[in-house]
Order: structure tokens, then C-alpha cells, then sequence
């Protein structure tokens, strides 16, 4: 392992293309069709060229495998090759689509070389039903067949082949599953599979480091059932399993009792933190997301057809739109000084020196028109949008009320939705609108739940009112009953922090004077049914001042913004200068001088949440745990060691593009201890993904 998180993660991709063409080269046919689906599509036009894949290949043309599942003739895509290669996810849409062409091959007796990525068992199991050629007893088979074999012979005209996969990096320092919708509807609707698969990449990290920077987790930390569910899956059973079967004895015995720690691992899971799913971004590449879409995320390709893959959109994406227009500008004058002073160069020197530039001095003014000219589309996205049946000016309003709705009362931010839904607003505003209102207040008056509903069911239709009902299932909205006993504002001989709101949850099921009842935490633990579930404890307005997710800026000259990290704060990537509690959890383990509110000092030298309040404050496990560190004990090499060490946190249910903005700001800081951080996740989530779920 090295240093750089870069070259770690390009190292995985890297292993990942490797296992790819290893498998091609077990396909002796040649003249093939290459057949795989539009999704897997992205993720290789990701790890290689399609010249180097028509290379290995040995095929000249590919056919996408949803064409062919629609197609009524197959033969006329399939005839005249000397066989075909498949390749399929291991997923019931991929089982669904295979089972609709097979007929059409086995007819055809061509050849086939099937490659699954990351082949399971019990995909293997449906598979084989599907081709027609099952041994005698298939549930054994299926058990005890070996799937890291070479190749599976299924018949004299099938081969089965595993394509064994790491984590993808995607953002130099992410590491994601690129799970469907980001692992959202996974986490929600079945939370225990993705689980599953983080602890197995973590394995494969693990094992990937062992022959260089060995890792090995020096402390544990927590929050949430589903986080420590994971830690627990991790650490006691995947993770002792690949020790017990990757490590001879020797370097079982060393690896456990003489290698020293050297990462912090940090799990967290969605439902901590759902404001940075509903808030809009800030920083360009959220942003873009956010106005325009994105149809292929590995390659970082919006919906609109442009291509983010350019050396200054790596330079600006995290930035806050509003230090985008001075930076382009900036160096759209550079560039126009260095051209202009080709009329006023003499000595050769001078000039060979411009010619040798002139090349790369020309890319870069296009690549400063290409994104001046998508930072005019933003603002005219926003401003004046033409697209569309709501109000042209829709998005500015929406925006201007997403920074100023942390600051008004409950009637105010009830007026206003009442407003936005009379300005024509768009669905995904109003739900996002409704879920930020009931988070912030704890939940809506029973009466104002009531109506909110209707007014969403009378704008956007049933489909819109189901959707409402599914975020109230998930928790993100909820209604309570305000108290109105006089003796409920007293906390007697409580302080504030440790004071917690009682919230109670109501199952509206159409009428209005159903009783709503309070319920514990245990009434509704979902554990590892669904990740939606009511974390908080405390109010958001406590929790919001004590982990100051609203920094003030200071009074003073505004900084001047080159990079991400001459920002005062980590609060530029969503409205009302927020902050994801998510990063702050991890932030606050190394650093507590952002705890304004009240201050709390870490006395040890071990990361650590002491005296946090983190059970007061949320719902749910929380894992604080020193496995092998020894930085306190002053006698310890370890405390004045110097060699890196890295924090690898977890994140259960998805992260955002502007939670991966504050992370490589965070990662600065960490450097300066050096420290290096690293991100695995389900994949990337975003007010999209979160709607999309709720619709369906």
C-alpha cells in the first residue's frame, strides 16, 4: 500500500482489468460477438479502451444485450460468428435478460463463453437451470462447485467463466460497489446484502495491501445498528475467515501479534445525516449533477452529452459555483497574456519556447470556454429555464429558500412550502421541501402532516402522495405531537446535552384523528430490514449547534479561493453554509476545534468520541473501540512514530458529491498528522437517486 490514495485505488482498477483479460484469454474461439448490457458497459469503458477490449477479445462487433432480449429474430445479430462472448452482472435484471436470448442461441449451437462478474452461487444455481443442462443433483453442485476454477464446463457448446472484481475508485480517494441508485434502495428495502459486500471488500483490501503496507486496524469506530452490524460481520467473521485462510501460520502469528497498527477504521451509515439527499449542491460537480444529470457516473458524462474528464474540471469541481466564475476568469486573462505577447518575443529562445507552449496554452482556452460555457448553462438553468411546465425562475426560488429555511420559525417554513407549491413548483422540490421542514422541526404538527399531504396529492397526483407516504415509512418525514404540558420545557437538573426529545411517530393510514402513539427505539430497531429509521434523540437545533453543522464566517477579508483548502470552512458545498454530520463524525475524532457551541477538548492522543454525547444525541450502537492502539502509552514506539498511518471509513447507504468535497478537505488536514484518507461506499447518492427510491 502506498501513501497516495491515488495510486492505491488506480492500483485496484489496475488488478480489477488484469482479472478481465486474464479471463479473455481463456476464450479460444475468435471472430466473436461481444454481448454485455449498457450499464457493465460504462464500468469497462472505465477500466480500458474498447480497442484493447476488441483486442483481447478476439470480436469486432458488440451488440448490447437488452437489444437482443427485445429482439424476436436473434439469429440475424448472432449468425456468421465463430462465438459469442457474454458478459452478465450477477443480478436477477442480467438472469432475466440471459433467459430471454438462450432459447434463440441453443438453437443456433454456437459457442458460448459466458463471463459473470463476481460469480455467486446462487447465480450459478439460477444459471444453469436457465441453459437446460443441469447435473443430477444441482442444489450440491451448486454448493461445492468450485468458482474460482479456470472455466466451467456446462456443455460442449457453454463455458462459464468468473471475472473477479475490487473495489472501482472513482474519485481518488472513493473506493464504490457502483451499486444501483448507490446502494439507497439496497440500504432501505435490504440493507443485509450490502452489508455483506462492504465486509467483502474490505477483505479485498485488506489482502490486496498484505504483500506492501500491510493494513492493519489499530481502532473501531461506529455509529448506527447497521454500522455496527457491519463492523461486527467484518471484523469476527470475514475477517478472521480470510486471516485463518490467506495467512500461513507464521504470518497469522505475526500479522496479530507483532505488526503494529496502522489504520483507523470508521463505519457510518445514511440515516445519520438525510439533509445533504435533500439540500442542492453547491460545489460545480454536485451542481452539475444536480441541473443536469449524469447518465454515466464512472466516466463522469452528464445527460446533456458533455464529457467532465478534463484536467481543469479536476481542478475546480469541489469548489463552491460561486469561486468557479473568478477562477475561469483568472485564467482565461493568463492564457490571453501568454498569446499576447507572441508579437513581442526577439530572441529564438523566446519563441521556441512559445511554440513548444502554443499547443498546450490553446487546450487550455478550450477547456476555459467549455466550462464557462457550462457555468452560463447553470446560471441560465436556474435563472431563466425554458425546460419544463413549472415557472422559469422555479430553481432560483428554491434555491434562495433552501438558504434561509434553517433560520425561519415553523409557520414561516410551513408558508413557504404553501408558497413553493403556488410558484409551480417541480415533485422532487416539494417532497425535498416537506422532508427538510420535518427534520428540522422534528417532525410536522399532526395537522400540518395532514395537509402537506393533501397539497402534494393535489399538485402531483397519487404517484407523488405514494411517494410521500414512502418517506414517512423510511422516517425522513414524520408527524408529532407537540407537547403542550407545562412541565415538559423543564429538564430538571438536565443539561442541555444531555437532554434528549422524546419524538413520537405516527402511522397516518387516511384518517384524521388517528391516535398517534410513542414508540421506543426497540418498537421500531429494523435491524437489517430497512436502513430508514429515526436516529435522533436530541432536536436538530441542539444537534445543530453542538456540532456546528452551520459554521459563521469570521468577520474579516473575505479569503481568496485558489484551492479547495483556502476554505475557513467545510461548509461550500450545500445552501445555508451546511455541513454533513457524517464528515463532522469523522472529523471530530482527530480534531475538535470546530465545537464551538461547547467546546469539548480530547485529552488523548487516540482518535476517539469521548464525552461527544453521541448516545444522547442518536439512536443506535456506537462502536468506540482501541484495538491495538498504543498512542497514550507515552513508553509505546507507537506514540512517537512517524510512518503513515490511514483512516478507512465506511460509508453504509451511499455518499454524496458534496460529502466527497468535504472529505478531500478533511483529508488535507489529515495529511498535516499524516494521515492519509480513504472512502468505500455503496456508490454515489443524490436528491435523484433519493426521489427515484421514494417513486418506486
Amino acid at each position: 500500500m502506498t501513501n497516495s490514495p491515488h495510486e492505491l485505488g488506480a492500483s485496484l482498477n489496475r488488478k480489477t482489468t488484469e482479472n478481465l483479460f486474464d479471463v479473455l484469454r481463456k476464450i479460444h474461439t475468435s471472430d466473436n460477438l461481444f454481448v454485455l448490457s449498457r450499464k457493465l458497459s460504462q464500468e469497462l469503458n472505465y477500466l480500458t479502451s474498447f480497442s484493447e477490449l476488441k483486442s483481447r477479445g478476439k470480436f469486432d462487433r458488440l451488440v448490447w444485450l437488452e437489444t437482443l432480449a427485445s429482439s424476436d429474430d436473434v439469429s440475424q445479430y448472432v449468425s456468421g460468428y465463430g462465438g459469442l462472448i457474454v458478459v452478465l452482472e450477477d443480478t436477477h435484471v442480467s438472469l432475466d435478460l440471459f433467459s430471454k436470448i438462450w432459447p434463440h442461441l441453443s438453437r443456433q449451437k454456437v459457442k458460448v463463453s459466458l463471463i459473470v462478474k463476481d460469480l455467486g452461487r446462487a447465480f450459478y444455481y439460477e444459471l444453469v437451470k436457465i441453459l437446460g443442462s443441469p447435473p443430477d443433483d444441482l442444489f450440491k453442485n451448486a454448493t461445492n462447485v468450485d468458482l474460482t476454477q479456470n472455466t466451467i464446463r456446462i456443455s460442449s457448446f457453454v463455458r462459464l467463466m468468473n471475472w473477479q472484481t475490487l473495489p472501482l475508485c472513482v474519485e481518488d480517494f472513493v473506493l464504490t460497489l457502483n451499486m444501483e441508485l448507490g446502494g439507497l434502495q439496497s440500504y432501505f428495502e435490504n440493507p443485509i446484502p450490502q452489508l455483506s459486500l462492504l465486509s467483502d471488500a474490505l477483505v479485498q483490501i485488506v489482502n490486496f495491501t498484505k504483500t506492501n503496507e500491510t493494513i492493519k486496524f489499530k481502532n473501531l469506530f461506529a455509529k448506527g445498528d447497521h454500522s455496527a452490524a457491519l463492523s461486527n460481520i467484518f471484523m469476527n467473521d470475514k475477517l478472521s475467515e480470510y486471516l485463518a485462510s490467506g495467512f500461513s501460520p507464521n504470518e497469522r502469528e505475526f500479522y496479530t501479534s507483532k505488526l503494529r497498527g496502522n489504520t483507523d477504521l470508521v463505519v457510518l451509515e445514511r440515516n445519520l445525516d438525510y439533509f445533504p439527499l435533500l439540500l442542492d449542491h453547491m460545489n460545480y460537480s454536485g451542481l452539475l449533477d444536480d441541473l443536469f444529470g449524469t447518465s454515466d457516473e464512472l466516466n463522469n458524462v452528464l445527460e446533456s452529452g458533455d464529457k467532465l474528464n478534463d484536467e481543469l474540471y479536476e481542478n475546480i469541481k469541489d469548489l463552491n459555483f460561486a469561486s468557479i466564475g473568478m477562477k475561469l476568469n483568472k485564467l482565461a486573462r493568463y492564457i490571453q497574456s501568454e498569446l499576447g505577447n507572441k508579437d513581442n518575443l526577439q530572441e529564438i529562445s523566446e519563441i521556441k519556447e512559445l511554440v513548444k507552449n502554443l499547443g498546450n496554452l490553446t487546450s487550455k482556452q478550450e477547456l476555459v470556454r467549455k466550462h464557462t460555457a457550462l457555468s452560463e448553462a447553470i446560471l441560465e438553468k436556474i435563472k431563466n429555464n425554458r425546460q419544463g411546465n413549472f415557472k422559469h425562475d422555479i430553481r432560483e426560488w428554491w434555491l434562495e429558500l433552501q438558504n434561509e429555511i434553517f433560520n425561519l420559525d415553523y409557520k414561516r417554513q410551513i408558508a413557504k412550502f404553501q408558497d413553493l407549491i403556488n410558484q409551480g413548483c417541480t415533485e422532487s422540490m416539494a417532497l425535498s421541501c416537506a422532508a427538510l421542514i420535518s427534520l428540522i422541526n422534528d417532525g410536522f404538527k399532526h395537522k400540518d402532516f395532514t395537509l402537506v399531504e393533501e397539497q402534494i396529492h393535489s399538485y402531483f397526483g397519487l404517484e407523488a402522495a405514494f411517494a410521500f407516504r414512502k418517506m414517512r415509512d423510511l422516517k425522513i418525514l414524520k408527524a408529532v405531537n407537540k407537547s403542550t404540558d407545562f412541565f415538559s420545557g423543564f429538564t430538571f437538573g438536565k443539561s442541555e446535552i444531555e437532554t434528549t426529545t422524546t419524538t413520537t411517530s405516527s402511522d397516518i393510514h387516511g384518517k384524521d384523528d388517528s391516535t398517534l402513539t410513542d414508540k421506543t427505539y426497540d418498537d421500531i430497531n429494523s435491524l437489517g430490514i430497512t436502513g430508514g429509521q429515526d436516529v435522533y434523540k436530541s432536536t436538530y437545533t441542539l444537534i445543530s449547534k453542538f456540532w456546528n453543522l452551520h459554521p459563521l464566517e469570521e468577520e474579516g477579508e473575505e479569503p481568496i479561493i485558489e484551492t479547495l483548502y483556502d476554505y475557513p470552512n467545510p461548509s461550500f458545498a450545500y445552501p445555508s453554509a451546511t455541513v454533513s454530520l457524517i464528515t463532522r463524525l469523522i472529523e471530530a475524532l482527530y480534531f475538535r476545534d470546530f465545537l464551538k457551541y461547547k467546546p469539548v477538548n480530547n485529552v488523548y492522543r487516540r482518535p476517539n468520541w469521548e464525552k461527544l454525547n453521541l448516545d444522547a444525541m442518536f439512536r443506535g450502537q456506537t462502536i468506540d473501540e482501541n484495538i491495538c492502539d498504543d498512542s497514550d502509552n507515552r513508553k509505546s514506539e507507537a506514540s512517537k512514530n512517524s510512518r503513515p498511518e490511514y483512516v478507512l471509513a465506511v460509508f453504509v447507504g451511499g455518499i454524496t458529491r458534496g460529502e466527497i468535497a468535504v472529505l478531500r478537505y478533511l483529508q488535507g488536514k489529515l495529511a498535516k498528522q499524516n494521515k492519509t484518507l480513504l472512502v468505500l461506499t455503496s456508490g454515489i447518492v443524490s436528491n435523484h437517486k433519493l426521489i427515484s427510491v421514494a417513486n418506486q
